[in-house]
């Protein structure tokens, strides 16, 4: 069977682009490695939604049936810890259009609510929701091999298929487009699209920020894991590694118990260096030797881990050199990105780069816009990546890496692939302005 649109990843990007294309009518293939969909989130235990913009109508939608459930609630920051730092704790008087805004207050200390969800129960709403599409098929449990190609016109070249495996048995799927949710960009590079590892150099793009030579470094490694009230229920190496750091992101989990994130704990590049499994090992460690002083710093003496997440949370890998490459410049202008007409989605989150040279900074001059161009190969005219591989600079892949950012992608690929039209994001009713606070 033909599809109208294969969808390779099951992750945010690919939530987003396989739900709305098949709510428009297309013929939809949704095509997922593991054995659930939700990508990071669900995986990697990245299960907060960090405050940022968005106008993102699916995401509000998944989050209004989690929150339905009791499977989500919102979390802001309190500064009620023994060591001052904040961490999230549920908070009954926030609403989603809250976790739309970076910052609560003027100075800039404390960040706004976030929304905080169950992994498993993203996993089984996703399902859910891609069974109510008559034109949406999910095949989970099915891992890509290979892009195939032929001449098209103008020049460009068209992907007439990809070949999977699943259960040991390999076939072709066809499909008259096709959108690459793979974070790492699997079949963009099968395909031959030209992508980019690292930090481009300064004058690539004329980045201020960017190294004057090309560097190989990346966004830090992170392995997440929830913990509860009683004793460690997970082994961890009897040494632990790393520097004695006791900070970390921690958000209260709507069934009890927290979301702890170490942030930073493997440089990008190593992590690719080593593999996933000994990668693992690394990290496994370094928790190992920084749980205990993280425990105190947060006034979690009592709890121990309970549930180690099953994949690394990984912040960067190849990324496209699309027709259009996101830059630093971009970031800084902000604006919505009115200086693009082809602006599909939009974010506030910071420059956050998480590493040993690494730092943070705030979208002054608010929400930097996203054309659809970053999403487009120059190689392909029925190809298009909707994905933190997407055409960003390094520098600017740090802001629009997270789940939402990635799922209003993959909306405003499904839209373009039906229409034909660039879907331009509409601007807010009321724009927030320079500081939107």
């Amino acid at each position: 069977m033909a599809y109208d649109l294969v969808v390779v990843g099951g992750g945010a990007g690919g939530t987003g682009a396989a739900l709305t294309a098949a709510r428009l009518g297309l013929r939809t293939l949704w095509l997922e490695r593991e054995s659930a969909l939700g990508g990071t989130g669900v995986h990697s235990l990245v299960s907060v939604w960090q405050p940022a913009y968005t106008s993102s109508r699916l995401a509000a939608e998944i989050a209004e049936r989690l929150l339905a459930t009791d499977q989500a609630h919102f979390t802001a920051p309190r500064a009620d810890t023994p060591s001052g730092r904040p961490i999230y704790r549920r908070d009954d008087a926030a609403s989603y259009a809250d976790t739309l805004q970076r910052w609560r207050d003027e100075g800039h200390t404390l960040l706004g609510p976030a929304l905080t969800y169950d992994a498993g129960a993203m996993a089984s709403l996703l399902e859910e929701m891609a069974a109510e599409e008559p034109c949406l098929t999910v095949r989970l449990g099915t891992v890509f091999l290979e892009a195939l190609s032929e001449a098209g016109a103008d020049g460009l070249r068209r992907l007439r298929a990809v070949r999977v495996a699943q259960d040991g048995e390999v076939e072709e799927v066809a499909g008259g487009h096709f959108i690459d949710a793979t974070a790492d960009l699997a079949v963009a590079d099968s395909a031959g699209c030209q992508i980019r590892w690292g930090q481009e150099p300064r004058a690539a793009y004329g980045e201020p920020s960017a190294p004057e030579q090309p560097s190989l470094r990346l966004n830090g490694w992170t392995l997440c894991f929830e913990c509860h009230e009683g004793p460690d229920r997970v082994d961890l190496p009897g040494e632990g590694s790393g520097p004695p750091a006791d900070w970390a992101h921690i958000s209260e989990l709507p069934g009890g118990g927290y979301n702890v994130n170490m942030v930073y704990q493997l440089a990008g590049e190593t992590g690719w260096r080593l593999g996933r499994e000994l990668a693992r090992e690394h990290l496994l460690r370094n928790i190992a030797g920084r749980w205990a002083g993280v425990r105190r710093a947060y006034g979690l003496e009592g709890y121990g881990i309970t549930h180690l997440a099953p994949r690394i949370g990984v912040r960067e890998g190849p990324r496209l050199v699309a027709r259009y490459v996101l830059r630093e410049q971009d970031f800084h202008r902000g604006d919505f990105g009115r200086h693009h007409p082809d602006c599909v989605a939009w974010t506030d989150h910071a420059l956050d780069r998480h590493g040993p040279d690494g730092g943070c900074t705030e979208a002054a001059n608010g929400p930097v816009g996203v054309p659809l161009r970053c999403l487009q190969p120059q190689e392909y005219d029925n190809l298009l990546v909707a994905c933190r591989g997407a055409g960003f600079s390094s520098i600017a892949a740090s802001a629009v890496r997270l789940q939402r950012t990635m799922m209003e992608l993959g909306e405003a690929a499904a839209r373009y692939i039906t229409t034909g039209d660039v879907p331009v994001a509409q601007l807010p009713a009321q724009d927030r302005g320079a500081r939107h606070a």
